[in-house]
Formats: C-alpha cells, structure tokens, sequence
C-alpha cells in the first residue's frame, strides 16, 4: 500500500522533530569522523599488507609528504595476525562507538515520539476503515471479513507497535534498531 496516500506524514515526522534529530546527529560528527579515520588508517590483519602496498605506492608519487608516511608507518605497525589483528581497531572504535551512542540517546525519545504519532493515525485509519466496511456488509447481509486493506493496515499497526517497542542496546538489546534516518524513511 502506499501509506503516504493515507497518511499525512507533515504530520508523523514534524520539522521541528526532524531539526531536532539533525542537530542531535550533527553533534556526533567529529566523532563519526575520527572513526572513519581510525577505520581508515588501521587496516585490519587481512588487509594490512596490500593497505601498506597502497600508501607506499602514494607515498612514491609523494615521497615529502609526512602524512602519507605517518600512516604507512601506522598501517606497517599494526598486528598481521589474522586472528588478533583486529585488537587496536576494535578498542579504539568500541570506545567511539559507545561515545556515539551516549550522544544519541536523546534521539530516541523523539523517534518514538513520531513512530507513535504514525502508530496513531494507523489505529485510527484502521478502526475508520473496519467500521465502513463492517457497515457495508451489514447493510449488504453479508458475513463480514476482512479485506486486503483491513488486512494491510493490521500488519501496519502491528509493525508500527514493535517499532515504537523495540530496544536499544542501552535498554538490553543486543544491537541497536538503526538510527533514526533508517527508522523513519518512509516520512523523510
């Protein structure tokens, strides 16, 4: 179904909740690049030979550069064995990650905030819909029983309760749902 037909979503999504989320997002930047770079400039085990073959052929064309060769030196530095080479990244990115995620948790609220709004109008567009089409088959002398769009909208809202529902890793969940641009797609 098309669900932005049916619903509005200036009204699920609010600018002021998406502002609010781009700020709450927009503080975590420079971390989200220190760990790009970290990702970047440590090679894992597997990669680590062929990441030191890249820089050096870079680092030929540009032999004065010391940027260049302070990352060949970081790349040549970290471990080769496969079975631990991922040590340095993971400790270093874990850290990051758990700092990205502490500024994030104020998206969450406001995630399911919105989430509920469309939980709303879903109930409401479903409660609307049954009660028509249980009058039409009434007046009719027929049986009632669901039609694909009842049916539709009752996977809606319950897709939409387990959204609102789900858990972050802070909350005990193992991983984390998705960030907010992931969760709430259909209304961007």
């Amino acid at each position: 179904m098309n669900w932005k037909s049916i619903f509005k979503t200036s009204e699920i999504l609010t600018a002021s909740d998406r502002l609010e989320l781009e700020k709450i997002e927009d503080s975590t930047k420079q971390l989200r690049e220190l760990a790009a770079r970290i990702d970047r400039d440590w090679p894992d085990a597997p990669s680590r030979i062929s990441k030191i073959r890249d820089l050096a052929a870079e680092l030929c064309l540009r032999p004065t550069d010391p940027e260049l060769y302070r990352r060949m030196e970081t790349a040549a530095c970290m471990p080769s064995v496969p079975a631990s080479g991922y040590q340095h990244r993971e400790a270093a990115l874990g850290v990051i990650g758990e700092a990205i995620e502490t500024k994030l948790e104020p998206s969450i609220a406001i995630v399911r905030r919105v989430l509920a709004r469309a939980l709303e109008q879903a109930e409401a567009e479903l409660k609307r819909t049954e009660a028509k089409e249980r009058k039409t088959a009434e007046d009719e002398g027929y049986g009632y029983s669901p039609t694909g769009r009842i049916l539709a909208l009752q996977a809606r809202v319950l897709d939409l309760r387990n959204a609102v529902a789900a858990k972050y890793r802070h909350e005990g969940a193992v991983q984390n749902p998705g960030d907010w641009r992931v969760r709430l797609s259909e209304w961007l």
